[in-house]
């Protein structure tokens, strides 16, 4: 299935050409409620993992009585070589995997997340005995489920993202901001929303840290994965109140306040921080560095 992302009521070459050389490339990834396979890219499906390989666990737990106790990590993510040649796989790996714990730990990880949250790259032809029955949250985690994503299977759609403020040499934001205000245009433009790899992550609600380094190697961290607990919002976006830019044009007559407009517009059913954002990001040196994890 296709989905398509509409264009924005920018157009950076035309209209603000400084933006040009800050700009990525990115994937929206248009996760949507299925049945992956476990050698799939997916949000929430079952992971190619080896039967002989012990499920991760995170221990960094205590009961009312102070007594350690460990919980078993939720699979959050699987994306392959074939599906995404942008991901900049180690030698000789074409998988990777996040899994994180389904409790909620203090941010930025690894500071506060320790173990909380981890990578797994391999080699797919190296798994030739794959673990058949995986743990199932629903039956091991009774709590709150904020951080248990329903599988999804993807639609990558390749786009182009701009940073925000926090990210473009010092003026230019603000000489964008106040271009916009002069037309009556809403920003539709930087640090796309929604589940997507690489890119901009929209820091509105702490400011960007800094510097951004890996704490391993001191190499710069850059964005690999953005969560979000919504694709795009129910309102409408410019002058001409056409539907959100970031509802794909596929979807558009559908309701998206009735039930399954829900469903498109919230598939992984994840609340990222207050019912914001979030990203993983891995050091541009070695992505098998520990990943931190940033919510919005």
């Amino acid at each position: 299935m296709k989905l398509t992302t509409a264009p924005s009521v920018v157009e950076p070459a035309r209209d603000f050409p400084e933006l040009l050389p800050h700009a990525r490339p990115v994937v929206r990834l248009h996760p949507r409620r299925g049945t992956p396979g476990p050698r799939e890219s997916h949000i929430g499906g079952p992971l190619c993992w080896p039967a002989a390989e012990p499920w991760p666990e995170c221990a960094d737990h205590e009961d009312v009585n102070g007594r350690p106790y460990t919980l078993r990590m939720v699979a959050v993510a699987q994306l392959t070589a074939v599906d995404f040649p942008e991901i900049r796989f180690p030698d000789d790996t074409d998988l990777v995997q996040l899994l994180w714990c389904p409790d909620w730990h203090d941010q930025p990880h690894p500071e506060g997340w320790g173990q909380a949250c981890r990578l797994f790259w391999r080699r797919t032809a190296e798994v030739t005995d794959p673990l058949a029955r995986q743990p199932d949250p629903a039956e091991e985690w009774d709590d709150d489920l904020d951080m248990v994503p329903r599988p999804c299977v993807l639609h990558p759609e390749r786009v182009t993202d701009h940073p925000g403020d926090e990210e473009l040499p010092l003026g230019l934001g603000e000489r964008f901001a106040a271009w916009l205000e002069e037309r009556g245009l809403t920003d539709d433009l930087t640090a796309i929303p929604g589940y997507k790899l690489g890119g901009f992550l929209r820091w509105g609600t702490t400011d960007r840290p800094d510097p951004m380094d890996c704490g391993d190697c001191g190499a710069p961290l850059e964005l690999f994965l953005q969560f979000d607990s919504s694709e795009y919002g129910l309102g409408t976006f410019g002058p001409d109140g056409a539907p959100h830019r970031f509802r794909p044009l596929e979807e558009r007559d559908t309701d998206p306040s009735d039930a399954l407009g829900e469903a498109l517009r919230e598939p992984v059913g994840m609340v990222i921080g207050r019912f914001s954002h979030g990203g993983l990001f891995t050091c541009t040196a070695d992505p098998r560095h520990p990943a931190s994890f940033f919510t919005q």
